[in-house]
Parts: structure tokens; C-alpha cells; sequence
């Protein structure tokens, strides 16, 4: 592939996908805080799977224990309000405590259901009245698993419209994660594949047909992408996200601190999310100047990991973030 427009779309799938999975603890908390307020708000069943699975695609490998310095780090520039440093150890079990309430009351309910069928020759009434109190008893423990959902935590946006929206679309998966959940023990990891999918489908604006940026230009892209989203937006969220990305890309840009991969990430998925709000909000100029961010600091990790290889040695850029 040939500079500058040498990143293609099965390239740029591939960074994102990585990103997705190593900025995976910080949307899993973002997730299971929004599905909580879903949950106590009436959408039980569906944001419910998602809960589930998100808890069981993260906590194996103790994400959820401690918010760790890397997604500390992706959430200064990709949601700056959201408190992941918050212990949601509750909100955990709360939800599994739920969802064991709740197949524990279907279970009870079909106990009910075979006791009393109309078409048994004889319904003994006894069994009757024990399976029904029972049935009873399971759907007030249900009502006390919901009440018992840490209420405080509040929804969990981002604000970023891109991020939201993917967000958004991992809840429509309610039944597909239904489905999964019943029909088989290990967790699927759908919803990492619906966020890096809204994140890739922005991204093809502009990009596919290649940008201008290079890595020699990355420093200055930055600063255009801030100077034109600063003067034409009202959104609190670009403001700061836009400011924090040059704290954290301008100096990989300049040579004066290394390329790592947790950097990597932050740096493209705020200039993709920057991106994206430019262009929702018209601001063309703000929209390529970010584009260009994401085209140069992909280039850099690829001539990165090229001339490490060469060297013999291990790329930073390529190295797994680690867990939350």
C-alpha cells in the first residue's frame, strides 16, 4: 500500500477490532451501567442478556475488579464524565442475582403450569396451592432482585455520539443474546463485534477512498481537528475529548514520548469519535482534519511494528493493553 492513502478497509478492521478488545473494560462498565438503568426502567429481559454476557465475556479475566491504569487512560479521551474508578463490584452481582431470581421463577412457573394443565385427569389440589405459593414466592424474590439494583449509578453515556449509538445497538441484540445465553455455556462477545462494526462503518467516510494525513502531519492534524471542532461546537463532550487528545497524541506525534498500544488506541478511537461528531454537526473541516489523525497514527503504528520487526524485537504498538 502506498502513503497516504494506504489504509483500506479490511486494514482499518483490523486496528479497530484491537482497539474494541482492548477498550473492552471500560465499554463493559459503560454497558453495564446503561443496562441497569434499562433494567430498572422496564426493559428488563433485554437489557438483562446483555448484562449477562458482558459480565461473562469481562469478568474471567478480573476486568471488572479494578479499573487499571489502561482504562483509566481510554476513558480520559473517550468518556471523560464516566467515573470508572467507581467500584460497580454491586452492580455486578446485583445482575447476576437477577438473572438467577428470574430463571428461578420460570423454572417455578413451569412446575405450576404442569401441576394445573387442563388436560392432566386429575389436578390434585394440594400440589396446586404448593406449586402456585411457591411460584409466588419467586416472583416477589424477583421484584426484590430489581429493587435491589444499585439505583445511583445512572446510564452510563458517554456522550460521544458515535460511541452512544454503538452502545445503542449492542441493546438491540436483546434476543440473538437470549438465544445465545440458553443454547450455550461460553460467552459469544456479540457486543464487541456490534461496537467495532458502528465504529468501522464511520470510519469508511472519507477513508476507504484514502485521506491526506501522514505521520509527519499528525501533530498539526491534531491541532486543526481542535482549532475548527472549538470554534463551531457547543458539545461539552467533543470540547474536552478534542483538548485531551492533544495532550495525549501531540507528544507520540513529535517523537517526545514512545508509541504504545494503549496510546495507539485512545488516540484513533477519539479521532474517529471526533470524527464522526464533526460530521454529524456539518463541520467538514474539523471532520477531515480528525480522519486524517486516524489515517496518521495507523500509519505510525504500521512503520512502528515494520521497523521493530526489522530490529528484531518486540512491537509496543502491538502489545495487548491487558485488562482493564
Amino acid at each position: 500500500m502506498d502513503r497516504p492513502s494506504g489504509i483500506d478497509r479490511r486494514t482499518l478492521a483490523r486496528h479497530i477490532g484491537a482497539d474494541v478488545d482492548r477498550v473492552a473494560p471500560l465499554l463493559a462498565r459503560i454497558l453495564l451501567v446503561r443496562a441497569i438503568g434499562d433494567i430498572l426502567g422496564g426493559r428488563d429481559r433485554e437489557a438483562l442478556w446483555v448484562a449477562v454476557d458482558v459480565i461473562s465475556d469481562c469478568e474471567g479475566g478480573g476486568e471488572f475488579a479494578v479499573a487499571g491504569a489502561t482504562t483509566r487512560a481510554l476513558a480520559g479521551a473517550l468518556a471523560p464524565a464516566h467515573d470508572v474508578d467507581r467500584d460497580l463490584t454491586t452492580a455486578v452481582t446485583a445482575v447476576k442475582q437477577l438473572n438467577w431470581t428470574l430463571k428461578a421463577e420460570k423454572n417455578a412457573y413451569a412446575r405450576y403450569s404442569v401441576v394445573t394443565d387442563p388436560d392432566n385427569s386429575y389436578i390434585d389440589p394440594e400440589q396446586s396451592d404448593e406449586t402456585w405459593t411457591r411460584w409466588q414466592e419467586y416472583k416477589r424474590g424477583v421484584d426484590d432482585a430489581v429493587g435491589g439494583l444499585p439505583a445511583d449509578l445512572g446510564r452510563g453515556e458517554v456522550q460521544s455520539l458515535l460511541l452512544d449509538r454503538a452502545i445503542d445497538r449492542v441493546f438491540e441484540r436483546g434476543l440473538l443474546y437470549s438465544i445465545r445465553y440458553v443454547f450455550a455455556g461460553e460467552p459469544e462477545g456479540m457486543w464487541r463485534c456490534q461496537v467495532a462494526k458502528i465504529l468501522l462503518d464511520a470510519a469508511r467516510v472519507g477513508l476507504i477512498r484514502g485521506r491526506a494525513g501522514t505521520v509527519e502531519s499528525l501533530a498539526d492534524d491534531v491541532h486543526a481537528g481542535r482549532r475548527a471542532l472549538v470554534e463551531a461546537t457547543s458539545s461539552a463532550w467533543a470540547r474536552e475529548a478534542a483538548n485531551h487528545l492533544v495532550e495525549i497524541a501531540v507528544p507520540v506525534a513529535t517523537r517526545e514520548e514512545p508509541l504504545t498500544a494503549d496510546k495507539v488506541t485512545a488516540i484513533r478511537l477519539a479521532a474517529l469519535c471526533l470524527a464522526h461528531e464533526s460530521q454529524a454537526a456539518r463541520m467538514t473541516a474539523a471532520g477531515d482534519a480528525f480522519r486524517d489523525v486516524v489515517v496518521g497514527i495507523t500509519l505510525m503504528e504500521r512503520d512502528t511494528a515494520a521497523g521493530t520487526t526489522r530490529n528484531g524485537g518486540t512491537t509496543p504498538a502491538s502489545t495487548p493493553g491487558g485488562a482493564g
